[in-house]
């Protein structure tokens, strides 16, 4: 598989947690729609790698497997035939240059439920203010405060399609950022990544 540098030292449980994950959702899914993130905390929140807890990604993923599944209800009750999806995920846990905690986050999606995040900021429920909003929540924080703690990198999202390789190779590599090693800290007691099972 292709990684995003051949300079970096990766960590192989990583890679093979992520491509498990991608797999899991190509076998489902003829069509996958997938996207990065990267999820910061505040200043007004304490975000010391001694004590900060991953507890805050299962709020994150919890809040966000909610909002898609109202999304999709109400999409039920608008008429019409409509595809249901699976909140498949893959995140990392890094410490950055100033000692705080952030986490980097791919999210896999039905295709042919969701294809976009939409404009980011903008009002509206789509996918980029459901991740703010669920990010938000996770840290008992208002949308308008959490907000600016989400970012979203440029080019951010993919569709991948079942048996095309390539489009899979392409987001692995963009993906496989996530498992260098630089930046991951052990020894706190707390897991250096998640990911969905199934």
């Amino acid at each position: 598989m292709p990684l995003v540098s051949q300079q970096y030292p990766f960590v192989s449980d990583y890679l093979a947690a992520l491509n498990g994950v991608i797999d899991k959702a190509l076998e489902q899914y003829s069509r996958v729609f997938a996207f990065r993130c990267d999820l910061r905390v505040p200043g007004c929140i304490d975000a010391a790698p001694d004590t900060f807890k991953n507890d805050v990604m299962s709020r994150f993923i919890e809040s966000l497997k909610a909002k898609i599944k109202h999304n999709r209800r109400v999409a039920v009750k608008e008429g019409g035939y409509v595809h249901d999806t699976k909140v498949r995920y893959f995140w990392v846990r890094e410490v950055g240059d100033q000692g705080r905690v952030h986490y980097h986050v791919v999210i896999l999606l039905n295709g042919h439920a969701f294809n976009w995040l939409g404009a980011y900021g903008s009002s509206g429920g789509n996918m980029a203010n459901r991740v703010c909003e669920a990010w938000s929540s996770a840290l008992g924080l208002s949308v308008e405060d959490g907000r600016s703690s989400v970012h979203f990198p440029e080019s951010p999202s993919y569709t991948l399609t079942h048996g095309d390789s390539q489009s899979k190779d392409a987001f692995f590599q963009r993906a496989s950022y996530l498992c260098k090693v630089a930046t991951k800290h052990h020894g706190y007691g707390h897991h250096g990544y998640g990911a969905s099972r199934g």
